[in-house]
């Protein structure tokens, strides 16, 4: 994999807007940026450059005017993927599997609480941060709102460092969202309702063909270990065993153990991590019980998936749940 590069249209994109803004940047540097082909990738070290550039105007305000600024179709063919999802958090899913295809300037998660559906960002760069990560965070925002059809808003938006700009221009794009500032994480948090709004028609065919060319981009980019091919099995069909999936790899058994043993797992190892993380987040969307679990995992009765259940994560099924209740 091109390690520490980012895709250029986002960058292309933002020299796009610059002169609406009334910003000019160094002549060279926007040649540098420019004559990168749209299928190629762009060192991260340009795009630091961009920024850099970008912060040096001394306009703390800039991040979040670029983001109100950008267009669906900046985000280069991710984009498309995202804006044909049916609701925020199909495109949120989207975001979090093919994030390597934008680079590797940071990862995207997501978690659930009572309080609604937060979407956190991990920035991997060091310099400069502020501006960068606001219009990351309002680009999110501004998607949202494309995406569910309907001028949706975030519940609460936490930046990691101070405070930037007018509070009016922060409102501009987060509403009435409540605003943190010098907190441990860079996350927004949407409502529950928002999470699967959807107010407009998607072709289904077009979003299909869209998550199958961003698959073929990240196998490119990032060349799946027998670890992710495995994974990817076991998360669509959890109860599979270790011949059953070396025959669809095309592979023998001692083949596969060989492959696992190189990245430190075991199968055993492997698909107990897999379905652990699979069987809480059944139980967090509330849709399987216990006996549903065992069955869908391919254990012989609800005991054997229970005593399962407690080595992989310490406590029991009804106390995990509850625990997961009360957040």
């Amino acid at each position: 994999m091109t390690t520490n590069s980012v895709t250029p249209g986002f960058s292309k994109a933002i020299l796009h807007i610059l002169p609406a803004l009334d910003v000019q940047l160094d002549a060279n540097l926007c040649q540098q940026i420019q004559k990168f082909p749209s299928e190629g990738r762009l060192p991260m070290a340009l795009q630091d450059a961009l920024w850099q550039a970008l912060t040096d105007l001394n306009d703390n305000e800039l991040g979040l005017k670029i983001a109100l600024s950008l267009k669906p179709d900046s985000y280069d063919m991710l984009g498309y993927l995202l804006f044909s999802c049916p609701t925020l958090g199909d495109a949120v899913d989207s975001l979090i599997a093919y994030s390597a295809l934008i680079g590797e300037g940071g990862k995207f998660s997501k978690s659930h609480s009572k309080n609604g559906w937060k979407v956190t960002f991990d920035a991997f760069f060091s310099t400069p941060t502020a501006i960068r990560i606001e219009a990351v965070l309002a680009c999110v925002a501004c998607g949202a709102k494309w995406i569910s059809g309907a001028p949706i808003k975030p519940k609460v938006v936490a930046f990691t460092h101070s405070q930037q700009g007018n509070i009016a221009s922060y409102r501009a794009i987060f509403g009435d969202a409540e605003l943190l500032f010098n907190t441990n994480e860079n996350y927004l948090i949407y409502h529950d309702d928002d999470w699967q709004l959807q107010q407009r028609n998607v072709n289904q065919a077009v979003q299909q063909q869209m998550q199958s060319l961003a698959e073929q981009q990240l196998k490119q980019l990032q060349p799946q270990s027998y670890v992710d091919k495995v994974s990817a099995i076991l998360l669509k069909q959890p109860n599979l065993k270790r011949e059953q999936i070396s025959n669809l790899l095309a592979v023998s058994e001692r083949h596969l153990n060989r492959k696992l043993a190189e990245k430190g797992y075991s199968f055993k190892k492997l698909s107990d991590e897999v379905r652990c993380e699979l069987a809480k987040k059944l139980i967090r969307q509330g849709s399987a019980n216990q006996a549903h679990l065992a069955l869908y995992f391919g254990y012989v009765d609800e005991s054997a998936f229970a005593k399962a259940f407690k080595r992989w994560t310490g406590v029991g099924f009804k106390e995990h749940k509850k625990t997961l209740e009360n957040e």
